[in-house]
């Protein structure tokens, strides 16, 4: 049971963190949009890392004493390339629900 408990204390604040910027954006994390942002920018992330040949994995780096490697990390520019084409899919759509929803106004309570 104890090695169960550090993984449900992980979910339980992941669940309570992604509430909370839910209810503080006003429902929008889910738009297209915000995940054409989150896309793009990891994207960027990935792709940048992997062509200079630098490890994000936490694990790769202390197996192999350094965080960079002799060359292009060719998974990490993959996975780059694969959140860009979902940019490049959520793009259209956000700019799409940007323009036929009326902008939300925010009142203080």
């Amino acid at each position: 049971m104890d090695p169960v408990v550090p993984y449900v204390i992980l979910i339980a604040a992941a669940v309570a963190w992604h509430y909370y910027s839910y209810k503080q954006s006003g429902g929008r994390t889910h738009r297209p949009l915000w995940m054409a942002f989150s896309a793009t920018a990891l994207s960027i992330v990935f792709l940048a890392a992997g062509s200079m040949g630098y490890m994000l994995s936490r694990h790769d780096q202390f197996v192999a004493h350094t965080a960079w490697a002799d060359g292009v990390l060719w998974s990490e520019v993959g996975a780059g390339l694969a959140l860009a084409l979902l940019a490049a899919i959520l793009w259209p759509l956000g700019l799409r629900d940007l323009r036929t929803h009326q902008p939300r106004r925010f009142t203080r309570s």
